[in-house]
């Protein structure tokens, strides 16, 4: 499963402006659930119960929220690049700036980690993260996504 095949360029989000981690997590639950015409609730619920095991922020300023929803029958996935970093509780403590949600069905429920640790491998690039930083439209994101995938 391609990382591309499930963020489509319309699920690549720049400059999007929170204040704080508890509004990030609201906001990324309100956004998945409006495209996948689900309820917020049940997404944002999965996502607080998550990061309360522990962060997500997995250093050099990105995070990758992810959940099991009962109510999706294939992974989805959002890039978020946020318009300033926010603190996240991240393990080197920096704070994040760029975000992979994924959601996963909850019968996959492991599905997920081959999805993880490909963007983990890619954020050890500092040139990767600098071209995805100044990016300037979704589609040079996904066609960055991409790239990686090549």
């Amino acid at each position: 499963m391609k990382i591309t095949d499930i963020v489509k360029p319309e699920n690549v989000i720049i400059d999007l402006p929170v204040p704080a981690k508890v509004q990030l997590l609201r906001e990324l639950a309100g956004l998945a659930a409006k495209r996948l015409g689900i309820e917020e609730a049940p997404v944002l619920a999965a996502l607080q119960k998550r990061e309360s095991l522990g962060s997500t922020g997995i250093g050099k300023g990105v995070a990758i929220p992810h959940a099991n929803i009962e109510t999706i029958t294939e992974p989805f996935m959002l890039f978020v690049r946020l318009r300033k970093p926010i603190a996240f509780d991240s393990v080197d403590d920096l704070p994040v700036g760029i975000v992979f949600l994924i959601l996963v069905p909850a019968h996959k429920a492991s599905s997920h980690l081959n999805l993880l640790s490909r963007i983990a491998r890619w954020t050890t690039s500092q040139a990767w993260l600098a071209a995805i930083g100044s990016a300037t439209s979704r589609e040079a994101i996904h066609a960055l996504l991409a790239a990686e995938e090549a």
